[in-house]
């Protein structure tokens, strides 16, 4: 039996099916982005010349208690663009840390 659709009907067809398959994504769409504050970047604490030069070790102490300040905060800042990547859909091979218990 001969079908009445022409080749151009049965293409078209196709070329339609072929993009409404490639347009549905299993993957999460973000519909937005994580909070401005944690996209910012801070400047690593450098060690001043005065402080160098003075070898005061009270001054070196401040400022590695400066750099562990820092560093404490970018993993805080990671934690939380974790935990806002997975309440935003993200499936991670492995789990957020936990939020501080005070905020």
């Amino acid at each position: 039996m001969r079908s009445n659709l022409r080749p151009t009907n049965g293409l078209a067809l196709a070329a339609l099916l072929v993009l409404a398959c490639s347009c549905a994504s299993k993957e999460p769409r973000l519909t937005g982005y994580p909070p401005t504050a944690d996209l910012k970047v801070e400047a690593k604490p450098e060690l001043s010349v005065e402080a160098v030069a003075s070898g005061s070790d009270n001054a070196l102490a401040l400022h590695d208690d400066e750099v562990e300040a820092w560093g404490e905060r970018g993993w805080e800042t990671v934690a939380r663009i974790c935990r806002w990547s997975v309440t935003n859909g993200a499936s991670l091979p492995f789990r957020c840390p936990k939020p501080p218990p005070d905020s």
